[in-house]
Parts: structure tokens; C-alpha cells; sequence
């Protein structure tokens, strides 16, 4: 067994100048009474080596082509120094072999692994991505943070951290890691990330990331294993800037990166470990961890429970070893354990508990004593249990009380739009919400939903408003706002029904106000605007709170049936009103709402030029505070394209080769991928249909990818895309596929466009042609079959 080292002394044999410069230092350290151990082949970390490792309090690493020298220790990371300087050099090693030996124990680090800390940064030197594979409790997520702590001089952009998130369904972690990346990134950005789905918020930050020109690390903890390797591709930033660690339990996966399957401790290590909590009474207690070690194949959990005073004997394996390190625990830190069982296994405030607690001044002794024994940890000032620690816990014993004071200071946290680590905070809120009475369920589950929606995941807000409305005592409010999500989801049937639920439990004017509007808006999706002129239209706004929303929505319900001016005479009015509104939610989603239905009424009503004047407004405003990628920006920079080629077309004969060249010449000017080079695209590719519908088709299809990549799918623009792809197939005498395709896009084009829109009625008039051709029978959206 190899004895205990002060320093481990690392250079290069090759190097005369740096084998002398380091044996002055070696003799120095010698004469200030350090033991030192010296390695001169630098660069291949074998077992002894990893012992060796382990076994020394402070490394020093000379690198002989830079010139300088490295001094690390585990604790506190790594300072340099010029080896030139043998002075100063020896004064750092022993402040660092000084302050390693005060330090308390707290059982928080990382013990040796160093072979696997060289094997992670090998490992992303050939690739971007590295997967850290152990059993639970072995030490990935520790080995994780320490790589990303000892190499950060690599990444001088800094860590995103995210997760965990193995304690979520595999259908839920894209949407969790959505909510994940829009706090890490938007704190680190300075920057709202709100309104951009999943896709645009992943483009934005790569962009940002790349545009920066630092490296950074991204750190996704617990990874369910068993994901398909297309979802796991999606966890990924798609910057080269960005290097990838996920950590994962035992699972075989077709992903093809790089992996380390994590081991546990080397007998070194271990008995490092061990001696953290206590000394090995003799050898013989010395030779019994060691046996230990082996034993439990490394495991630390069964390492700290053998360790414990007046222990005999414990454990082999981590669950019982878990028993016998929490039934040491005094009263507070069982309080602790059982409060973290109810939420969920991510990090959670300190306040919380000492809230719920009412712990007093025994609470940061107990939190030593789970930080001490390894059965915690502290991110960002947030307490993490071990999963596998509330795994093995429960909550069983909880008292009656404790989810509803939980619940208590949880929402008042939540009630702060602006509290850290949010996304944090709703989990353990959805966690919660299993564990309390219906009333503090539904209060939990509605800021959870409130996330998804304002992040643009409304089938994730969707599932959890059916968990809201299956809870006796859901109000008006929440079936109103089921059935908003549900218009966005595109399940109007099922939004008017819930809306209808909502107007017979409003408590006052304004939610009967709020759940007619919703009713009406699903009606008009639908096309079924007599229904719609019923519930709501025929009625003034009202006033209050619901007013300026009404009346903006009043202006899109008067655009759908071909009433432009009206919408627009309806908008003007109230547009200094929105204009003087405060900073705020409801600034910030009236404004751009009105400007571009204002924008949408004004192109319909033939006045080009001023739509691309207002367009030109939004874009500007959401460019100023780098909200580049929301959804209304994209929504204004399509509309200012589709102005911009209005324009210039007036004065141009659109034959094939002039719009290829217009196309062309935005892409020059505002780049291939800009809104109005698409734009400008798509016509041309639309003009190959007469006489060349195959390669129509082809450039058509290619254009779609880009415009979905880009800007989304739910746009004019991408319905114009798949009309002109629909009469490709009819040229081609395909119409079945015709009437398939026009058949997805009518529905849409009805919800954004109207009924008596010029491209909603191409588009069903085609679809008649389509279905009478194909010889099928069906409807194109007339209600009646189209063979009549």
C-alpha cells in the first residue's frame, strides 16, 4: 500500500531545464518538511499513478512549453506560478499543503479519481460529448463538477450547469430540460428567455454562445438512461464552442460518444475516504477498510457507514448503508431528510426547510452532519440530497403538517417572478402537489403550467391543466386557462367546452368576460364565426382588465371574416393606450400583439408600405433587449418580408428568373436564411410548377427544411410552402398526396387566415379538385362531401 505523500511532483524527464528548475524545488520542499513524491511521465495517469494521486495532498505540475507551473489541490482548485521563481513557487505548495491539512472534512468532495478526471478531458479533446455512466451514489455527478472545476482555464466561457433529471418520465425531460436551459442560459446571458419553444431556444443560445467565440461546458446531470439517441441529440447545444458531460445510471444505449463507466473507489481512494471521517485505529483496521473496499466494489455510501465512531461492522452495499449513515442523524437532519423525500431530487433553498423546520440553532449543525457523511450536497447555496438518499428514505413518516407548511413557503417563493433557480422551484412544486390537500394541489400546479405555456411547450401545459381540472375545487380561471392552451394545441372542440365550464363558474364580469372571448377565439379557429358572433363578438369589450385584450382580440375575430379596415379603425384607437402602459407582463404581451394583428390588417387592407413601417417597429424593440428568437419577433419578420416583396414587386416582371435574382439579392443583403430571402425563395421555386413540377417539388421541399429550421412551422409562409408542394403532386398526377397535404394545411390556414382569405380559399378550392381526382370522397371544409 502506498504511503501518504505531501506532494506529488509532475514533469518531464525530456525537458534539462525543467528537471533542474524542479529539483531545486524538490530539495526546497524536502528541507521545509513536506514529503514529496516525484512522476516525470507526464500525460498517462496508470493505477499507480491514480494511487499516487490519491494519495497526496497537493499537486504540482510543471509544464515545460509554456514555462509555467501548476500547484492544485482538491479543495480549492489550482493557482500558477513561474517556475523561475523557486522562491514563490515553494511559498504556494505550502500555503496549499497547509491549508489542506486544516481543512475540515466535510465528505463533499471528490477523493482521488484522477485517472477519470484525465479520462474526461481526453475524452472531449477527440469529442464534443461525454456520457459519465456509474451506479447511483457512486460519484458521477462529484466527478462531474470536479472536472469542470480543476479544468477551467479550458473553458473560458464558463459552465452552464443543468439537471438532474432522472427523476423524470422519459416523455418529460425535454420539456424540463426546456425550462432548465432558459433559467441557466437566460442567467448567464442576462437575457429573458421566455417565448421561444424548445428548438428556437436551443438556436438562440448556441448563436449567442458562438458568437461570443469562448468555449463553454455544459453539464446535463442524471440522465434517465434508456433514451433514443434523436432525444439525447436534442439535450445538445449546436455550437462548436460547446463541450457536453451528461452522467447517467447503467443502461445500454445506441448513442454513439464517448463514455466512461464510472467504478467505484480504487482501495487508495477508499481508505482516503474513510480516513476523512476517522483515522484506521491500527493496521489491522487499515487492512479491514481496504478488504472493505474491494468488498463493496468501491462503493463510497458503504465506505462512510463503516466509518462511523463505535462502528464494528455495516454494510456491503449502498441502500442499507444509507439506513445506518441516516440513523446517526439527530432530530433536525431527519427533518431535513424527510422534507427533501416530498420534493423533488433537485436542489432546493435552505430557507425552505428552516421555514418548515422551525429549526432553530441546531439547523447549520444539521446540514454539516449530511454534508459531512455524504448524504448532501451544496449548489449554488441550495441543499441536494443524494437521490438515492430520499430513494431509500421516503416520506412515509412525515408528519401530518409538513406538506401543507412545505406547500406554504414554497408559493410564497414561487409568487416572485424574478426568484433564482425557478425552474427548480416549479419541480419541487409538481412533486409537492402529490402530497397535499386539493386546494394547495391545484395552487401548486398552476404556476407549473404558467411556466410551460410562457416557454411555448403547450402540450407539457396542456397535460398538466388536465391534472388541475381532474382536482376538485378547480376555479373558472383554471378551466379558462386550460381552454387557452387548448385553442394553441389545436383542440378547439375541447377549448370550447372548457370554456363553457369556465363562463357557468365565473365569479364576475371579468372571468365570464375572460371565458366568453376564449369560447369565441375557439369558434373562430374553427371557421364557425356565427357561433362565435354569438358568444362574444356582438358584445362591447367590457372594461377593466379584460379590455385592451378584448378589444385586440376583436380586431384579429374582424380581419378573419375580411373587415381589414374595421380592424384597423378598432386598433388605432387604443394603440397610445398601449404605448403609455408601464413596463411589465402586460406591456409586453399586449404591444406586440396589437402592433402586428395591426401589421397582419394593414397588409390585407393593401396599405404595404405602413405594414412594413409597423413590422419594422416590433422587430426593432425585441432586437434592443436581444429577444431575437421569440416567437412575435418571428412573427414580425415575416410579416415585414412578406411587405418588403409586396413592394418590390410592384415594379418588377415576376417571370422565373427575376425572382430567382430578388431572392438572390435579399439573401446577399440580409443573408440566405433571412425571413425575406425565404420569402422571395419560396415564390421562385413556385414558379417552376408550370412545366418542371419535380424539381418544384424538390426546391420546395428544400426551402420548407429552412423555414422550419428557422422560423417554426405554424406561419403563412409555410402553408404557402406546402400549397405549392401539393400542386406539384397534382402536376404530377399524385392526388392522393395532393389532397393529403392540402388537407393539413386548410385547418391552419382557416385559424390564421379566415375563411374568405384568398390563399383559404386556393387552398379549398384545390383540395375539391384533389379528392374528386384521387376518387376519394371527403369534405374541403365546406361541410358537405365535395362530390356534391
Amino acid at each position: 500500500m502506498m504511503d501518504r505523500f505531501d506532494v506529488l511532483l509532475c514533469f518531464t524527464a525530456a525537458d534539462p531545464d525543467g528537471v533542474a528548475r524542479m529539483g531545486e524545488v524538490e530539495a526546497a520542499l524536502r528541507d521545509a518538511g513536506l514529503r514529496v513524491l516525484r512522476d516525470t511521465v507526464v500525460g498517462v495517469v496508470t493505477r499507480e499513478l491514480a494511487d499516487a494521486l490519491a494519495n497526496s495532498r497537493v499537486v504540482l505540475v510543471h509544464y515545460s512549453r509554456p514555462g509555467r507551473a501548476h500547484v492544485l489541490d482538491p479543495e480549492t482548485g489550482g493557482e500558477y506560478e513561474d517556475p523561475r521563481n523557486s522562491a514563490a513557487l515553494v511559498e504556494l505548495v505550502l500555503r496549499k499543503v497547509t491549508d489542506t491539512r486544516s481543512a475540515p472534512g466535510t465528505g463533499n468532495r471528490v477523493i482521488g479519481r484522477y485517472r477519470e478526471l484525465s479520462a474526461i478531458h481526453h475524452g472531449l479533446r477527440l469529442r464534443p460529448v461525454l456520457v459519465v455512466r456509474g451506479l447511483p451514489g457512486v460519484g458521477k455527478t462529484a466527478l462531474a463538477e470536479r472536472y469542470a472545476d480543476l479544468f477551467q482555464d479550458a473553458f473560458d466561457g464558463g459552465v452552464l450547469r443543468l439537471g438532474p433529471f432522472g427523476h423524470h418520465a422519459p416523455e418529460e425531460v425535454l420539456s424540463q430540460f426546456h425550462l432548465a436551459l432558459a433559467r441557466a442560459a437566460g442567467d448567464r446571458l442576462g437575457a429573458e428567455m421566455a417565448g421561444m419553444d424548445f428548438d428556437r431556444l436551443r438556436a438562440h443560445v448556441a448563436e449567442r454562445i458562438g458568437a461570443a467565440g469562448r468555449r463553454v461546458l455544459v453539464l446535463i446531470d442524471d440522465v434517465p438512461a434508456g433514451l433514443p439517441p434523436d432525444v439525447l441529440d436534442r439535450l445538445l447545444l449546436p455550437t462548436p464552442e460547446v463541450s457536453t458531460v451528461l452522467t447517467c445510471r447503467p443502461g445500454r444505449s445506441p448513442w454513439d460518444v464517448e463514455t466512461l463507466d464510472l467504478a467505484g473507489l480504487s482501495p487508495a481512494e477508499g481508505l482516503r475516504l474513510f480516513a476523512e471521517h476517522r483515522a484506521p485505529a491500527d493496521d489491522a483496521e487499515r487492512q479491514a477498510v481496504l478488504r472493505l473496499v474491494e468488498h463493496c466494489d468501491g462503493h463510497p455510501l458503504p465506505v462512510r457507514a463503516h466509518a462511523i465512531p463505535g462502528a464494528v461492522s455495516g454494510p456491503d452495499t449502498a441502500p442499507p448503508a444509507i439506513r445506518v449513515l441516516l440513523a446517526g442523524r439527530g432530530p433536525v437532519a431527519a427533518g431535513i431528510v424527510r422534507l427533501a423525500g416530498l420534493l423533488a431530487p433537485v436542489p432546493f433553498p435552505l430557507g425552505i426547510a428552516r421555514d418548515v423546520l422551525g429549526a432553530g440553532h441546531g439547523f447549520p449543525e444539521a446540514v454539516d452532519e449530511l454534508l459531512t457523511w455524504g448524504l448532501a450536497s451544496l449548489v449554488d447555496g441550495g441543499l441536494r440530497l443524494q437521490p438515492l438518499v430520499t430513494e431509500v428514505a421516503g416520506a412515509g413518516l412525515a408528519p401530518a403538517n409538513l406538506p401543507e407548511s412545505a406547500a406554504e413557503s414554497l408559493l410564497e417563493l414561487l409568487s416572485d417572478d424574478h426568484a433564482g433557480y425557478r425552474d427548480l422551484l416549479l419541480q419541487h412544486a409538481r412533486s409537492l402537489a402529490e402530497h397535499t390537500t386539493a386546494a394547495y394541489r391545484i395552487r401548486l400546479l398552476r404556476p407549473c403550467a404558467a411556466a410551460h405555456e410562457r416557454h411555448r411547450d403547450f402540450v407539457a401545459a396542456g397535460e398538466i391543466h388536465a391534472m388541475i381540472l381532474t382536482t376538485a375545487g378547480a376555479a373558472s380561471t383554471d378551466f379558462a386557462a386550460a381552454a387557452r392552451v387548448e385553442i394553441a394545441c389545436g383542440l378547439y372542440p375541447e377549448a370550447v367546452r372548457h370554456a363553457r365550464r369556465a363562463l357557468l363558474s365565473a365569479n364576475d364580469d371579468d372571468e365570464r368576460t375572460a371565458a366568453r372571448l376564449i369560447a369565441a377565439q375557439a369558434f373562430d379557429c374553427q371557421g364557425d364565426y356565427d357561433a362565435g358572433e354569438r358568444m362574444f363578438w356582438h358584445n362591447s369589450p367590457g372594461q377593466g382588465e379584460t379590455r385592451l385584450p378584448a378589444v385586440v382580440a376583436s380586431a384579429q375575430a374582424m380581419r378573419l371574416r375580411g373587415r381589414p379596415s374595421e380592424a384597423i379603425t378598432s386598433l388605432t384607437a387604443i394603440l397610445p393606450e398601449l404605448h403609455a402602459l408601464p413596463d411589465g407582463p402586460s406591456r409586453e404581451e399586449l404591444l406586440p400583439s396589437a402592433l402586428l394583428e395591426y401589421t397582419r390588417a394593414l397588409l390585407l387592407d393593401g396599405r404595404t408600405r405602413q405594414a412594413r413601417e409597423v413590422a419594422a417597429e416590433v422587430i426593432a424593440a425585441f432586437h434592443a433587449v436581444g429577444r431575437t428568437r421569440h416567437f412575435r419577433c418571428a412573427e414580425a419578420e415575416l410579416l415585414w418580408a412578406e411587405a418588403t416583396v409586396t413592394l418590390d414587386l410592384r415594379d418588377l416582371d415576376a417571370d422565373r428568373a427575376a425572382l430567382r435574382e430578388l431572392a438572390d439579392g435579399y439573401g446577399q443583403r440580409h443573408g440566405p436564411e433571412s425571413a425575406v430571402a425565404l420569402t422571395a425563395t419560396a415564390m421562385a421555386d413556385r414558379a417552376l410548377l408550370p412545366g418542371e413540377p419535380e424539381r418544384a417539388l424538390r426546391a420546395l421541399s428544400e426551402t420548407e427544411r429552412t423555414v422550419l429550421r428557422v422560423f417554426g412551422g405554424d406561419h403563412r409562409l409555410r402553408y404557402r410552402i406546402r400549397h405549392g408542394m401539393a400542386l406539384a403532386h397534382g402536376h404530377l398526377r399524385a392526388f392522393g398526396r395532393q389532397a393529403e397535404l392540402l388537407e393539413e394545411i386548410l385547418q391552419p390556414q382557416i385559424r390564421l387566415l379566415g375563411t374568405r382569405h384568398p390563399e383559404t380559399l386556393e387552398s379549398r378550392l384545390d383540395l375539391g379538385l384533389a379528392l374528386v381526382f384521387s376518387g376519394r370522397d371527403g369534405c374541403c371544409g365546406a361541410g358537405r362531401p365535395c362530390r356534391e
